[in-house]
């Protein structure tokens, strides 16, 4: 086992240094200024912004490292995953961004006691088990979220799923202040939020998880679905199936209304009938604030 993982400690790579040698301080106080902009940061119904995020863990858990694909893995030989994150993958992008991001988690988890929150009963696939995973803060009886410090260090990238959506909003406003100053994997081209316009770009990421940014210019509605339109014939289009839309409602969404709005999608993408993006859960839609600065992605002209 011990030759499929990386060890606890590493010299880091390129820019990826900065990111190590920053304090548990300076995040646990980056992660607090995030929390307290999660209202003009995105659009969010109150009963999935209101909800109350776990602070701590349930399961005491003991670590011995981090594979390549960044999941934790105990001494008994159990996978863990971290939910609701997408983190970097060593075979696309940049390689210094996931081992960038590989060492600064080791180093996060190394002497320090944990506890997991499991969050599904059942394994993947993959034979991983979801969890939401805690470790031992500066503070007495405060434990640090691990997946928040990779949010705050710019090592992960919000992945909407059903289990932490408890923790949709401070995780996203994590994931926006570490994106405004061009930490972690935001310095990579293969991570950044990708401008709906850019039909190229959109093309190229088919079938992988991606952020779009972009203008609705219209919404169209047909027989099963709505179509969330960004340009005309060809651009990006958003679908949303229609027996969702009790779902969105509840929460405050009208998917009619989103037309003129500027908005954030994240999903994975097929190119089958031009880049397109299904839309099943609320959480995949982000509502960008006026007062928003400059996410990287290039308007189109």
């Amino acid at each position: 086992m011990e030759s499929s993982l990386y060890a606890m400690r590493f010299r880091m790579i390129g820019g990826g240094r900065q990111a190590l040698s920053m304090t548990r301080t300076r995040l646990c106080a980056r992660l607090r200024s995030a929390g307290a902009a999660v209202v003009t940061l995105i659009w969010l119904a109150p009963s999935l912004a209101g909800a109350a995020c776990p602070v701590v863990g349930d399961t005491p858990v003991r670590v011995a490292g981090v594979n390549a694909r960044l999941e934790i893995v105990l001494d008994d030989g159990r996978l863990m995953r971290l939910a609701g994150l997408d983190l970097p993958d060593p075979g696309r992008g940049e390689p210094e961004t996931a081992a960038n991001a590989n060492a600064f988690l080791a180093n996060s988890l190394a002497g320090r006691g944990m506890t997991a929150r499991i969050l599904a009963p059942r394994r993947d696939r993959w034979n991983r088990t979801l969890v939401d995973l805690f470790v031992a803060g500066d503070i007495p009886d405060r434990p640090e979220s691990v997946a928040a410090l990779l949010l705050a260090a710019g090592f992960a990238r919000v992945r909407p799923e059903v289990e932490t959506r408890d923790c949709q909003a401070v995780r996203l406003a994590a994931e926006r202040a570490a994106r405004a100053q061009g930490l972690g994997l935001w310095t990579d081209p293969y991570y950044s939020v990708v401008e709906a316009g850019d039909t190229q770009d959109l093309r190229e990421r088919d079938g992988l998880f991606a952020i779009v940014e972009g203008k609705v210019l219209k919404v169209g509605v047909g027989r099963t679905r709505y179509y969330v339109d960004f340009g005309r014939r060809g651009a990006f289009t958003a679908t949303v199936p229609k027996r969702q839309e009790k779902n969105f409602a509840q929460v405050g969404i009208d998917v009619t209304a989103l037309a003129g709005a500027r908005v954030r999608m994240r999903g994975a993408l097929d190119n089958r009938f031009g880049p397109r993006m299904e839309i099943i859960d609320p959480q995949q839609i982000e509502r960008i604030d006026a007062t928003e600065g400059n996410s990287g992605a290039v308007p189109q002209k």
